[in-house]
């Protein structure tokens, strides 16, 4: 009797845990961690391609979407091309009143919207 006591009592501690929040966010962020991405690598024909869609954005004032790597995640912004610095190695883009800057190694993929 004494023994099934204990057990049941393992059990009732075991359903009803307490965590204190620093070890909430902890777990929190370590889900987060779990989720991150690796910086993807583009080949020559990959890169080749989106070199195309970029110069017929910045020449013709074309929609792209631009799907881009950050910190772990992928990013999606849709706008046009506005310059490419080839000595910063980024590229900027204009979408409505807002400007914003990628840089060419973590692009993932440059689409036209039409």
């Amino acid at each position: 009797m004494n023994q099934q006591h204990l057990d049941r009592g393992n059990l009732l501690w075991e359903s009803s845990r307490m965590f204190l929040p620093e070890h909430k966010q902890a777990l929190l962020l370590r889900k987060e961690e779990l989720k991150k991405i690796e910086k993807p690598e583009l080949d020559e024909q990959e890169l080749q391609e989106i070199g195309i869609i970029v110069l017929d954005s910045l020449k013709h004032e074309l929609n792209v979407k631009i799907t881009y790597w950050s910190e772990g995640f992928f990013h999606e912004l849709i706008g046009i091309i506005d310059k490419v610095d080839l000595h910063l190695k980024r590229i900027k883009i204009r979408m409505d009143e807002e400007i914003d800057f990628v840089a060419i190694d973590c692009l993932k993929s440059v689409d036209r919207v039409e």
